[in-house]
Formats: structure tokens, sequence, C-alpha cells
């Protein structure tokens, strides 16, 4: 037979739990033969169950850590079972500290790391006041809670208050029994009121317990009632609490979930809180005994479970007329209500029993699928991730530093992808179904979302959500992660301050967006911008930032309104820039010509694998607009409307890198001039996998550098030098 935790508690100090839990201990050790250590969990000090047992000044957990010094926890445990005093009745007492300022020496894992050892050995009973957050973590490891009460409003209020935070927190309420201790002292409410009380929190009472003048004469003498008076009707009713733990079944316990759980204090000097790395007893005990948490085991009735509960939940919104909002502030309000709901239903559902582990998981998830993304929602949150993507119900890929990972996350079936894609299109004015069965959109943080459905999609509904961050990178960021020399960021500055056009070429997920970001922080306060997008996505830091977005046609096929239109029309808002955020069709043609029509500065990012393919892409999508132009005319615009190409990689190890940037030097007959001023060269790969390489420049300035000083702007020349070119200019100085 496991051994099993134990914990009696109550509302308040002065309820008689100490009385219950030391007679019960020994009644217990004596029908079940077994060895029962009580543990007072008292954080000043205070203990009297030595005294009524006949024991002499037990030691403390700190008088045994101080001999064992610098011991593991494990051999810690082992040496503590041979110190701990026994009584004649089966019973030891195992007091934490005697001192408050040595209990703060202790930490909650170092007592999880005792208690799991000692409890292969002994049934453990922990007596412990209502203290925040000593309670519950005693709660976390115990198979049984005994809540002990009196009958009088103060501790019915009390009781009340802590249930809410009971509730919250997720614990089961089967693990709990109440105990009305004292229920007939005079002023208390009758034993109706009571129970009416408990049946709001959804619990009954196991046990009224009356008042005996024997109890307190027993207890001022160190005496036990079990003992001195076995038929005395306190006794007889005590047995409902005896019978109620012989029947409970110790569970495998997660020993250090109270401490990954419950928030200790770091301040407050009459708080319990965590030891630092090392601890006075000259061991790391709090590393000794720190393990990884175990992963959560679901039983095979948990999706059943949650369909089920998912059901109810919908119909008391229903009932109770609770509306979901996409504003988030709104949504966190509802978020706890519907959590409560959820709490209450499962409270019911005696049948499917949960850890609080499994319950707080459970409610979690549950939340995420009526209120969020569902499987996805926990992702979301997570701000390291740049992609989340959706091939299958068990298929679900993120990319994290530039690297794709399937995740442990799965949907229910296709049917739960295709519910989360319609939560996150219909609040954006957009539909998806067999008729429309592909939809871009863009979600309220500015992620943007792709989603495709069957017939389109054979494989089943798929969803790719592209997040950015919040916080755009700046040039020192990119120059800190490689992605860029400090002096091509000091060359873009300039370039953007000097209203040079700049085109940012790339493939997909190559930082564009990023990159367009970071020059567009370059543009003078004072100047007017306009964006152009298909999803917005650019979070400029100007004040003065008109944002354009494009919009797809509706239902009857009507009110599309295409970036071309935008770019056309962005030309009648007298913008000083014009940025578009992806050039990838006919509006190519419209921003040439407003680049060449006294739009200089602005800004675009393309498609494509070098700067040649990108002039190349240009030419093709000018055709697209249908203009009748010579091929000659065509490149006679590109080369003088664009200034610099700006090309971006990503490598095989994830990382993305700016690797070459090329100004348009004119036409030589159908020929379009480039000249390389910075490359990145790529030297080899490391035993990580890791790119190895170096920017360097050219060894010429642009074509057009004078124009640098006639503007103001102090760009060194030596920036444009190679290594070399370094090297000879110092050689010829000496």
């Amino acid at each position: 037979m496991a051994n099993k935790v134990i914990t009696f508690t109550g509302p308040k100090e002065g309820v008689g739990k100490t009385s219950i839990i030391i007679n019960t201990a020994v009644a217990y050790a004596h029908l079940e033969n077994r060895e029962v250590i009580i543990i007072p969990m008292d954080h000043i000090g205070r203990y009297e169950h030595d005294k009524i047992l006949g024991i002499s000044n037990p030691p403390s957990v700190v008088d045994i850590l101080r001999v064992i010094g610098k011991e593991s926890i494990t051999t810690a445990a082992m040496l503590i079972k041979g110190k701990i005093p026994i009584s004649n009745w089966g019973v030891g007492v195992l007091p934490l500290a005697k001192k408050r300022y040595d209990f703060l020496k202790l930490s909650p894992e170092i007592i999880s790391g005792l208690l799991s050892k000692l409890s292969q050995n002994f049934d453990i009973f922990i007596d412990v006041d209502p203290y925040y957050p000593m309670q519950f973590f005693s709660f976390d490891i115990s198979d049984l809670v005994f809540w002990v009460t009196n009958s009088t409003t103060s501790c019915l209020n009390a009781t009340m208050n802590i249930f809410k935070d009971i509730n919250e927190m997720h614990f089961p309420l089967s693990r709990f029994e109440i105990v009305v201790n004292l229920y007939d002292l005079p002023g208390s409410l009758s034993p109706k009121e009571v129970e009416k009380f408990f049946k709001q929190i959804g619990k009954d009472i196991l046990a009224f317990m009356p008042w005996e003048d024997e109890l307190a004469s027993s207890f001022n003498q160190n005496k036990l009632l079990v003992v001195e008076d076995p038929n005395c009707q306190w006794i007889k009713i005590l047995k409902l609490v005896i019978g109620r733990i012989i029947e409970v079944e110790a569970t495998e316990k997660t020993w250090t979930s109270g401490v990954n759980n419950i928030e200790f204090s770091h301040g407050s000097d009459l708080l319990w809180k965590p030891i630092e790395k090392t601890n006075e007893f000259g061991g790391n005990v709090q590393t000794q005994v720190q393990t990884k948490q175990p992963q959560i085991e679901l039983p095979p009735w948990w999706e059943d479970l949650k369909i089920k509960i998912h059901g109810d939940v919908v119909r008391v919104l229903e009932t109770e007329r609770i509306k979901i909002s996409d504003d988030p502030n709104q949504n966190q309000e509802v978020r706890k209500k519907v959590d409560s709901i959820i709490n209450s239903l499962l409270q019911k559902e005696t049948q499917y029993p949960l850890t609080r582990e499994q319950r707080t998981k459970f409610i979690s998830e549950l939340l995420d699928e009526i209120l969020g993304l569902g499987p996805i929602e926990e992702l979301m949150r997570d701000p390291t991730i740049t992609e989340i993507m959706v091939n299958a119900p068990d298929k679900i890929y993120i990319e994290r530093g530039g690297k794709l990972v399937k995740t442990k996350y799965r949907f229910r079936d296709e049917e739960q992808i295709i519910q989360v894609i319609k939560r996150i299109v219909a609040p954006l004015g957009r539909r998806i179904d067999e008729s429309v069965p592909l939809v871009d959109a863009r979600l309220k943080d500015g992620s943007r979302v792709n989603a495709i459905i069957p017939p389109l999609a054979v494989s089943g509904p798929t969803l790719t959500i592209r997040r950015f961050s919040q916080k755009p990178f700046t040039d020192k960021d990119l120059i800190a992660k490689g992605s860029i020399s400090p002096e091509m960021v000091e060359f873009i500055k300039a370039c953007v301050r000097l209203r040079k056009d700049i085109i940012i070429s790339g493939g997909t997920g190559t930082g564009k967006t990023t990159f367009l970001n970071m020059c567009s922080s370059y543009i003078p306060e004072d100047e007017r911008i306009i964006t152009v997008e298909d999803t917005a996505e650019l979070k400029l830091q100007q004040e003065h930032w008109v944002r354009l977005e494009s919009r797809p046609p509706n239902i009857e096929g009507k009110g599309e309104v295409t970036i071309r239109d935008l770019v056309k029309n962005c030309l009648r808002m007298r913008p000083d820039r014009i940025v578009v955020g992806e050039v990838r069709g006919a509006e190519a043609l419209d921003m040439l010509q407003a680049m060449n029509t006294g739009h200089e500065g602005s800004l675009a990012t393309i498609h494509a694998n070098s700067p040649r393919d990108a002039l190349t892409r240009l030419e093709a999508m000018c055709l697209m607009a249908g203009a009748d132009l010579p091929i000659w005319a065509l490149r006679e615009m590109i080369a003088s409307a664009v200034h610099i190409i700006v090309q971006l990689t990503r490598f095989s190890d994830g990382s993305r890198k700016v690797t070459s940037i090329v100004e348009i030097t004119g036409r030589e007959e159908t020929q379009i001039l480039t000249h390389e001023l910075f490359k990145f060269v790529q030297t080899g790969i490391d035993e990580n996998g890791k790119v190895l390489g170096y920017f360097t420049a050219t060894g010429e300035p642009p074509k057009f550098y004078h124009d640098f000083k006639t503007h103001g702007i102090d760009l060194p020349v030596e920036i444009f030098w190679t290594e070399e070119q370094k090297k000879q200019r110092i050689r010829n100085k000496i």
C-alpha cells in the first residue's frame, strides 16, 4: 500500500485542526499499523504536537540539515529518517524550524525534496495554517485535504475567499473534505445554514464535530482524547475522518508541481522565499532537488471530455449572454469568466478524475479553443516564433531563428482547423468556404495570414501565419545579428537621406519587410510618407504617415481595390515618399513613373533571387500593365528611376544577410548597367552548420558619390574601399 500525504488546514488559526490531526494520526497509525509523521508547516516555529505525543524536543529540518551540511537531499532524507523520534503511538513530529529566522533558510525546493523521500517510508500528515503560499503548496502534494472550520460568520467568509483562489488555481474540489469543528458552540450558525453555505461552493460536509469538555482539558493536560476517552461523541465523529483517510488511494505525485505552479516571494522577510544558489548549510540544495518538470500525461478520454465541456460552455455563454469581443482588454475579462465556467463544469464531472496539472492544462486548452486560435494560440503568444504553418491536424510547424521545427501541438481534426481559420477571417470581413477557398488577411497584431482549404488544398486545410516583431528591428539589431555591416548601414542611411530610390530584393522569408522598416526609419520626420501594401505589415515610427491597404473583392466579386489603384491614388495625396510594401504586378509601372516624376526617395520590395533577376521581374511586371512600350524605353525608365538594389539572402543555417548592394548606373543599348558596391563573401560552414563569411566593399564609390557632399552628407569614401586598398593606403602614408 502506497504512502499517503494528508493535509489539515482551515480558514483561520484556532479552529481546532491541531487537535484533529494529532488524534486522527494516532488512531490511523494504530488501525493501519503504519507510522505517521506530522509536519507542522508553521513559519513562526509554533508547534505543540511533540508534548501531546510525549516526544521530547524533536529536531527540526533545519537542525538536521546543519549537521548533514553538504549532503544531497536524497542522503539528507535517509539520515533524517533515522533521527525522527517516533512516539509509542507510532506517530512522529518533524517541525521545519524552531525559530522564524531559521525558517527563511528553507525553500519550497528543499521541503518538496525531503517530503518526496520521507513519503517512501511514512504516511505524512501536514498541519498548515491559512498562510500563502505554504497552504497551496500543501494542497498540491496532498492526496486529501481536510478543511477544518468553525460555524462562525468570520470563518465562513474567510473560507469563501480562499475557495475562490482554490477554484482559480484549478484544484479539484473532490480532493477537499469539509469538517465543521465545535459546531454547537454558543453564537455559532445552525448546521442547516452552514450546509447551505457550503452548497454554494459545491461541497457537502463530511462531519459536524461537537464541543466536548474533555477535549479542552485533554489538550491542556497534553493528553490524547482518542486514548483517554475513545467513546466520547467527538471521537465517534472523528471516525468519519479516519475512515475517509483509509479509503483514499495514494496517488503518484509530481513533487516539483508546488514549486513550479506557485509564485513564491523573493522580497518580504515574512514570506517563504526560494534560496539562492547556495545556502548556509554549504550545499547547492536547490540545484540538487530541481528536476525537469515531467510531461503531463493525458487520459484517453481527454478529447471526448473537451468536446462535451466545450458544448456545455457554449450553452452557458448563450444563456448568460456573454459575448466574445475582438478587443483584447475585454476578452481578458471574458477569459476569467469562461475559466470559472469551465472549472465549475469540471467539478461536476467526478467520473473524470484530473490532477491539478491536468485540470490547468485542460482549462487552458479549452479557453484557447473557445476564445483563441486553439492549439496555435500558445504559439501566437511566443514572441520568438516568426512563422506558424499548419499543414495537417498533427503537422504544425514553426520557424524560430530561421529554422523550421515540427511542434508537439495538434488539432483535433480538419474541421477544427477550418473553424480556427473562420475565426481569424470573420472579424476582418472575409469569408472562407468552398466558393471562396483562399484568403489572405491580417490579424490585429499585424501578423499576416494565408489560408487555403479544399477543393484547392488537396491535402486538407492549410494555414500559414507570418508574424512580425512588435518592435521593429533597428540597424544595431541587424548588425548584431550579422545581417549587415556598419559600412553598408552607413551607406543605405545616406542614400535614404539623399532621396535615392531603393528596391529591396529577396526570396520568401529573407527579411525584406524587416529591412524596409529599417530603411524607412531614416526618412526625416518632416516628410509626408504614404505606404501602400497588400497586407499592412510595415511599422514606421514617423508621425506623418498614411497607411493604405488593398482590398479583395466581396462575395459578389465587386469592390476590389488593387495595389495599382492605391499607387495611382497616393500620387494625388501630396506624398514626399511612397513606400510600396511589395511590388508584384502592374503597379510596377505606376511606381516607376512616380519615381521619375518628382517622388524620389521611394522604397519598395520585390521577390527576386539576385539584383539582375529583380530588374528582369520589374520589366515583366511593367509589361503586365498593358503599356505598349518598346523594351529600350522600358529599360530606360527603370535605369533612370531605380538607383539602388539591395539583395537579401536566407542561408542554410537560417541566417538572413544582405548579400549585395548594387548601383544602377544607366543603360547601354538594351542593357541596364549595374555596379556592385558591397557584397557578402561566404567562406564556408562551421561544424555547427553556421555560415562563415565576411562583408566587403568592392573598391569603388557609387557614380553619384559627389552628390553626398553637395547635399551636406558626410560619407567617408573609405567605406567603399576593400581591405587591400585600406592596407595600401596605410603603406603609402608610411
